[in-house]
């Protein structure tokens, strides 16, 4: 029996990115991911039983990813529309440094049924780190009073839209427009009179 090598493993979950970003779930197939890896084919299947596990590892390892960029901003010390604004600053730079890992991501959340299928495990502690700071922020009644993704949506997917955008040169990359930015997605996701406290207080 071969035994797993972590970097041939690693490749393949970057290939499995790539393939994602450029053709969809639609065009996503084990021989692409196992060819643009240099890998043959029979040997994907000694790290993924099948199409599915290689992208449900993709998924998860995209989330992750996206998780730790996330908490490495966040301090404990500091109120929660702080830690909320410096997630949206963390991401904006992530989505800037990874545009593949991000479009392959949102290609994966689009995907309801496997999003569902899949979930996410307890053991991803960066990203419970960030649905525990939501649920604080809805129990303190900071945050609006809905279902967490639907914060995490609106949390991100601006983000990762205006950076497309910043790519394609439709929009600037400034700091008055990240600023225009965020104030925008904490309008979206705080409670009004929190947002009215904050927007005083930036004043």
């Amino acid at each position: 029996m071969k035994l797993k090598d972590e970097e041939k493993h690693d490749r393949l979950l970057n290939a499995a990115v790539s393939v994602l970003a450029k053709g969809g779930v639609a065009n996503f197939s084990t021989t692409k991911v196992a060819k643009l890896a240099g890998i043959p084919q029979s040997n994907l299947y000694i790290y993924f039983q099948n199409k599915e596990a290689l992208l449900e590892a993709t998924y998860r390892m995209t989330v992750h990813q996206q998780s730790v960029a996330v908490v490495a901003v966040l301090q404990d010390r500091d109120s929660l529309t702080t830690q909320l604004m410096s997630s949206v600053q963390a991401l904006y730079q992530f989505a800037l440094a990874q545009p593949e890992t991000v479009t392959a991501l949102q290609v994966l959340l689009d995907d309801i049924e496997l999003k569902h299928k899949w979930g996410l495990k307890r053991d991803d502690l960066a990203n419970q780190r960030i649905q525990q700071l939501i649920q604080t922020g809805v129990d303190q009644h900071v945050l609006r009073e809905t279902n967490q993704n639907f914060i995490r949506y609106f949390l991100a997917r601006p983000v990762f839209h205006y950076v497309e955008g910043i790519r394609a040169g439709l929009y600037p990359d400034t700091p008055e427009a990240l600023t225009d930015l965020t104030a925008m997605i904490m309008g979206a996701v705080l409670q009004p009179d929190v947002y009215q406290t904050w927007c005083q207080e930036k004043i």
